[in-house]
């Protein structure tokens, strides 16, 4: 076990693309829209004590929506510590919890989807961290490059394709912006993520569009808080 976390540590230190362009912390309102809801939110990423936080916490009359993701950054690698989801009313049913175990190499889940996993050597992110590094990456002029994503449902890596597909003017506050397209996709997977990220906002995503056979969800940029 020992030698399996000293090589995980060292895939880290050693990390071709580190993050080396930072991503600053910001403050956003987004509206995420699905074929069950559409609801108004604020997204933050900022610095604490321990480490890194990056959260989602959006309300309406009829239901409300809570993601968390804490980390740190050790050598410029988004190293994870722990994920969770609380989403309102209880029928959707949705809240999970992930606990990121160095020690002993493990992620465990509670929730509606309990499971252990291994850390093996690859390096793994949640579906809210893992927008620090796409960002990084495209600011680096990554057209192309792999990432893995932990599957919340089972604990398996998830390895995505993502490819800059083009660039595209965006209307932000009757303002027009360079964003850079890219898109997001797996292998035998009919599922499609397409990242809108502004140039002239640090790359911030001004929309993310998530198509799948069964939904499509939607979250679009309505107000910048803060940045920086």
């Amino acid at each position: 076990m020992k030698s399996k976390v000293i090589n995980f540590y060292l895939i880290i230190l050693l990390s071709s693309y580190a993050v080396a362009a930072e991503v600053p912390p910001y403050s956003a309102k987004y509206n995420f829209e699905s074929e069950e809801i559409s609801i108004s939110g604020v997204r933050e990423f900022y610095k604490t004590e321990d480490g890194y936080e990056m959260k989602f916490k959006a309300s309406n009359l009829f239901a409300s929506l809570f993601f968390l993701s804490r980390f740190k950054l050790k050598s410029d690698n988004v190293i994870s510590d722990s994920y969770e989801i609380k989403i309102r009313p209880k029928f959707l049913d949705r809240d999970q919890s992930l606990r990121f175990d160095y020690e002993n190499m493990e992620i465990r889940s509670k929730g509606i989807n309990e499971w252990a996993s291994s850390i093996n050597e690859n390096l793994i992110y949640d579906p809210l961290n893992v927008q620090i590094m796409i960002r990084t990456y495209v600011k680096q002029g990554l057209e192309n490059f792999n990432i893995n994503i932990i599957d919340m449902e089972n604990g398996d890596y998830r390895l995505y394709e993502f490819n800059i597909i083009g660039n595209e003017d965006c209307i932000f506050n009757n303002e027009k912006l360079q964003c850079i397209i890219l898109e997001r996709s797996r292998l035998n997977s009919k599922r499609k993520v397409t990242y809108y990220l502004a140039e002239e906002l640090e790359h911030m995503f001004i929309k993310i569009v998530d198509v799948s056979p069964e939904r499509t969800n939607t979250l679009k940029l309505l107000e910048v808080l803060s940045l920086g």
